[in-house]
């Protein structure tokens, strides 16, 4: 087993064996069905499948790598930020060039991060890159580090507490709320057989599911 899947086999003991009142079992058929609906709940399964391969594809470029260049991040911010222009332009500044080179520029942040064994500190370090929160930090540990971390998302967190695998709390994702998150998604990944992305894409599609409490 690789170094990045003992990460999740870790994990995986600690996830509970019900969730509220739903069994790990139909939980875990639950996540499957939700991931085959990403990224378009509305459209036919076929058009679903061709996405996530494409997806699939993009993201695994940036699989292992220990750093990345300023083309390479920007890409990145393109990939989540597609839909939100606002957000997009914000992050795309924190890897400006005049941000990018030196000892504490973007580029050596990410090096540092992909290089740090600690969840927390990793994630700490590359939000210290200007206009890097926890969303856009983890796509990085995410895209480079599948098998260790997963995306910070409001709308996966709202899953998870809506599954009872994370307490209550306000809607947006805050720093405090990585590791017990990163802990969750593991131990769904390990329980019911999927890798982190695949939970990930599960768990954005079911915050929008009007069963779940949220």
């Amino acid at each position: 087993m690789s170094e990045d899947g003992d990460w999740i086999r870790r994990s995986s003991g600690s996830c509970r064996s019900t969730f509220g009142v739903v069994s790990a079992t139909d939980i875990c058929g639950r996540l499957r069905d939700w991931c085959e609906l990403y990224p378009n709940p509305l459209a036919p399964a076929e058009e679903n499948a061709a996405a996530r391969a494409d997806e699939d594809e993009r993201l695994g470029r940036f699989a292992g790598l220990d750093a990345l260049d300023r083309e390479q991040v920007i890409e990145l911010i393109g990939w989540k930020f597609q839909s939100m222009a606002h957000r997009k332009a914000l992050a795309t500044r924190g890897v400006s060039l005049e941000r990018w080179g030196g000892k504490d520029g973007a580029a050596e942040l990410i090096r540092r991060a992909l290089a740090n064994g600690d969840d927390d500190q990793a994630l700490a370090t590359v939000c210290g890159i200007y206009r890097f929160g926890p969303a856009m930090g983890s796509v990085v540990l995410a895209a480079c580090r599948p098998g260790r971390f997963t995306v910070a998302d409001s709308r996966a967190l709202k899953a998870l507490r809506g599954l009872g695998q994370m307490p209550a709390g306000p809607p947006g994702f805050r720093q405090g709320d990585w590791r017990p998150y990163l802990m969750a998604c593991r131990g769904l990944a390990g329980r019911c057989g999927m890798s982190l992305r695949e939970v990930d894409r599960a768990l954005w599609v079911a915050g929008d599911d009007r069963g779940l409490a949220g």
